[in-house]
């Protein structure tokens, strides 16, 4: 089985703290993601300072994430999500695995 990573560089809008913007994230995950076909899960990370963050997710296959692309900008469980980014500056790579390492 292929794995796809796909990472999104995204900004949150000005006004949101980051303790807002991850709970934002958390209902995202809980409501929407982890609902997808083909979900494994989900990293956040932080820029400290700034409205910077960015998404790590796996997916089972690339149609399977392609799925849950589409529906995210119909679905009203991401709506506030959609409403806390700037849609400017998003941007996304998607990355098959081609091998990992473990201690």
């Amino acid at each position: 089985m292929k794995i796809i990573t796909e990472i999104v560089n995204l900004e949150s809008k000005q006004e949101i703290t980051e303790k807002d913007f991850t709970e934002i994230i958390n209902k995202l995950e809980t409501n929407f993601h982890s609902l997808q076909e083909g979900f494994i899960d989900t990293e956040l990370l932080h820029t400290e300072g700034t409205n910077c963050w960015v998404m790590i997710q796996h997916w089972n296959s690339l149609e399977d994430m392609k799925k849950s692309s589409s529906a995210m900008f119909k679905d009203t469980a991401t709506e506030e999500f959609r409403n806390s980014i700037n849609p400017k500056n998003i941007h996304i790579k998607i990355y098959e695995q081609k091998g990992t390492w473990q201690k």
